[in-house]
């Protein structure tokens, strides 16, 4: 039984390796609701990585197609939104997905974004960066304004994608039975 307003989208932002995908896919099995990655989206969409595309057409381009995936996913409802970490850079990217849903900001420092991402999928704006880890806290000061606009801010250094699924879903639930709009009222 779902406990958390079925109309309303989870919607996780944040900067890579934040665990957006992961716990999105947790909370999404734990509520029975549909999972949308959007950096997924756009590479099954256009049939590229999010690396190519940024590679052969640039970021602005790719921002336009996550602009894109973003203006129709917030149409759907009920469902759990990964975003791409740079999403919120376009304020009607923010509008759109704030009106859908709650937005879930999760944070981790710069050293831990930079051991959960290392080695795995390219990440287009770390290639060829002297220093990783310094450019991550860049990235995370260019976006703390937009990111501080949330709903709610989750912690997720030294947790497990477990526990912090089931942080936000009892933020969620607390922020309902607040709202009133628990069961019978």
């Amino acid at each position: 039984m779902e406990i958390i307003d079925e109309a309303k989208n989870i919607v996780l932002i944040g900067l890579m390796g934040s665990g957006k995908s992961a716990i999105g896919r947790t909370i999404a099995k734990k509520l029975g609701r549909r999972f949308i990655d959007t950096d997924r989206f756009i590479e099954r969409k256009f049939g590229k990585t999010v690396a190519e595309v940024f590679d052969q057409s640039g970021e602005s381009t790719f921002r336009a197609l996550e602009k894109e995936i973003i203006k129709k996913v917030s149409q759907y409802i009920g469902i759990v939104i990964a975003t791409g970490g740079g999403v919120i850079k376009d304020l009607e990217n923010f509008k759109y997905l704030k009106q859908s849903g709650w937005i879930i900001a999760l944070y981790a420092s710069p050293d831990t974004l930079y051991k959960r991402i290392a080695g795995k999928r390219i990440r287009p704006l770390l290639l060829n960066q002297e220093d990783p880890v310094k450019k991550l806290e860049e990235i995370s000061n260019e976006r703390k304004i937009m990111y501080a606009q949330a709903d709610f801010q989750v912690d997720t250094e030294n947790k497990e994608i477990n526990d912090i699924a089931d942080e936000i879903i009892g933020l969620l639930e607390t922020n309902r039975q607040a709202s009133g709009f628990d069961a019978g009222i």
